[in-house]
């Protein structure tokens, strides 16, 4: 991009740091990854599949460029604001948001399979500690309970935490980078434990997306996602504590 003119950094993240660039009186999102992008999984061409055809549905800003192999990933700049905890203690902004997930969901299966429970396992393994082996086997066997998927498979988000949900002139998510073909249960999950739903938020959120009430089967292998979600953000808090570093990282 000749021309362009670094404005702001936007965020410093365990795997990528993103600026705001601005050319041509237009601005953009640069994202460039740290080597803990690639030691944790993080598939930057499955991303950008799924990314596109979420574009295409109008749910998140225009993509400019991708360089999967290099890190770089280059997106419009949308106006607008990230939402907090206290948007997602909004029944109505639930609502709208649930909408958003019930779109996401019925789109074309695009991208790998992205199963949860294979983070899990990579983020014990580095750890190699007795602490994160026991939090495994509980996670392991709550996605034994799991089964099959109520609503089937579809293109899930994987990281729907308050910071991803863009509110401009329309609702859109951003930060796709744990994106993938898998339970969308999971994103539903994401959501309500990661933010310490209440009950009736809950159950509204639920009763939103699926249009209807929720039946009891519903409701537990949602209950049994939130339980597994527990452990992986368990996981995860521990990984990030113990980066590792310029050396050779398990796989």
């Amino acid at each position: 991009m000749s021309g362009a003119v670094l404005r702001e950094r936007l965020s410093n993240g365990p795997t990528n740091t993103s600026f705001r660039v601005q050319c041509e009186g237009e601005s953009f999102v640069l994202r460039l990854d740290k080597p803990e992008a690639a030691r944790l999984g993080l598939d930057r061409s499955n991303e950008y599949r799924v990314y596109q055809t979420a574009f295409d549905a109008g749910l998140t800003p225009r993509p400019v460029y991708s360089d999967p192999e290099a890190g770089v990933f280059l997106r419009r700049f949308q106006a607008g604001k990230t939402w907090t905890a206290a948007d997602l203690e909004n029944p109505a902004r639930l609502e709208l948001l649930a909408c958003l997930l019930a779109k996401l969901h019925s789109l074309p299966r695009v991208g790998e399979a992205r199963d949860p429970v294979i983070a899990a396992r990579r983020y014990a393994r580095q750890l190699a500690d007795e602490k994160p082996r026991l939090i495994l086997a509980q996670a392991e066997g709550l996605w034994q309970q799991l089964g099959d998927y109520p609503s089937g498979l579809s293109i899930c988000h994987n990281d729907l935490v308050c910071q991803n949900i863009l509110d401009g002139e329309t609702l859109m998510l951003i930060d796709w980078e744990y994106a993938g073909v898998g339970d969308p249960f999971f994103d539903l999950a994401v959501v309500v434990q990661h933010h310490g739903l209440a009950p009736d938020l809950k159950a509204g959120f639920l009763a939103s997306y699926l249009g209807r009430p929720a039946r009891n089967g519903e409701l537990n292998h949602l209950d049994l996602q939130c339980r597994f979600y527990a452990c992986l953000r368990q996981l995860w808090n521990l990984r990030i504590a113990r980066p590792c570093g310029s050396g050779p990282c398990p796989r």
